[in-house]
């Protein structure tokens, strides 16, 4: 059974459900109690003309999904009959073209966490200079206020404790040596107030400049990956071109077959469209039957019972019957029961 004989499948009843509420059908119900034996034939007539003409277009709208079913398989048989060497090709060039995109991605992930280390590094970089400006704020807060490195201190300090213990000294020696190492002791205080400690700058400075040359590093890495990150970027947009270059009549083919394709549905819509006219006109074709035998049935009655009429007024003068007659009336005397 074809699609147009399973659409058109449908029983009277389900039809006149289907069409109960449509516009046409109560229009015509309405007009149909009214209307005259001559314009019920026009009428009639103008819907055979309109199901004719839809026949008509439904016939050449068969042709042309024919036609578009031909070329969606010729196009199809085209585009599955692409070599293996091409499609292999396309493989090997889809494979390259990844690996390039994975070392892309790769690069572009050094670059975060490069830039992440860079800018945290930033931070620690102000700290730790800061450190150092302190430390020599207060390294020259010391000179201007002790005048020597405490580290002077404790070697002169030292030196003079030991000539005062292993030399022999006159009284006036004695108390000149005792009262400059109180004198530098008194310094080695103040500095030790301070806070400033040359070993402390030296370790800071030593920070300071570790932590810039990794800042130095991570934006070299920056840079780095970045151009590589570009060299692969562009061997794997120039490998998706020639994948592109190589399918490209395999794809221009499959869009054909689409195109064929979707030219075959959009008839096959309108074909369906227009059996759904048909099957309505064909209602509105049953209702005016239907109004038209139940005229010559109202029309039939009438008549049987006028001659009813005359046979008993026949009967009644006692003229002679003919057996039509008494076959009528006897007709009648059964439906009267």
């Amino acid at each position: 059974m074809t699609q147009e004989e399973q659409a058109n499948s449908k029983t009277k009843a389900e039809d006149e459900l289907e069409f109960d509420d449509h516009p046409e059908v109560i229009d015509l119900r309405e007009k149909l109690k009214g209307m005259s034996k001559d314009v019920m034939k026009k009428t009639t007539d103008s819907i055979r003309i309109e199901i004719s003409q839809l026949s008509s277009k439904i016939d050449q709208l068969k042709k042309t999904r024919a036609e578009y079913n031909a070329q969606a398989r010729h196009y199809r048989n085209m585009r599955n009959n692409v070599s293996d060497e091409k499609f292999a090709l396309i493989e090997k060039l889809r494979e390259e073209a990844d690996a390039e995109k994975d070392l892309r991605d790769q690069c572009n992930e050094q670059i975060r966490a490069n830039k992440a280390k860079r800018e945290a590094l930033k931070e620690q970089i102000r700290a730790a200079w800061a450190k150092v400006n302190d430390l020599r704020e207060r390294y020259y807060k010391m000179k201007d206020e002790v005048g020597v490195m405490p580290e002077e201190l404790t070697e002169e300090i030292r030196e003079l404790e030991w000539q005062q213990q292993t030399s022999s000294l006159t009284p006036d020696e004695d108390a000149n040596l005792t009262k400059r190492i109180t004198e530098l002791y008194e310094k080695a205080y103040s500095a030790h107030i301070i806070g400033y400690s040359s070993d402390d700058l030296e370790k800071a400075v030593e920070i300071a400049k570790s932590l810039s040359e990794q800042h130095d590093i991570a934006h070299q890495n920056v840079v780095k990956n970045a151009e590589q990150g570009q060299v692969h970027h562009e061997r794997m947009t120039k490998l998706y071109d020639q994948i592109n270059e190589s399918r490209a009549g395999g794809s221009n083919l499959h869009e054909k077959f689409v195109e064929s394709r979707q030219g075959a549905d959009i008839a096959h819509q309108k074909i369906v469209e227009l059996y759904e006219k048909i099957k309505l006109n064909q209602h509105l074709l049953d209702l005016i039957d239907d109004e038209q035998i139940r005229r010559r049935h109202e029309k039939s009655k009438r008549i049987k019972e006028e001659r009813i009429q005359q046979t008993k007024e026949k009967q009644s003068s006692s003229k002679r019957m003919t057996l039509e007659e008494l076959k009528l009336l006897m007709g009648d005397d059964e439906e009267d029961e």
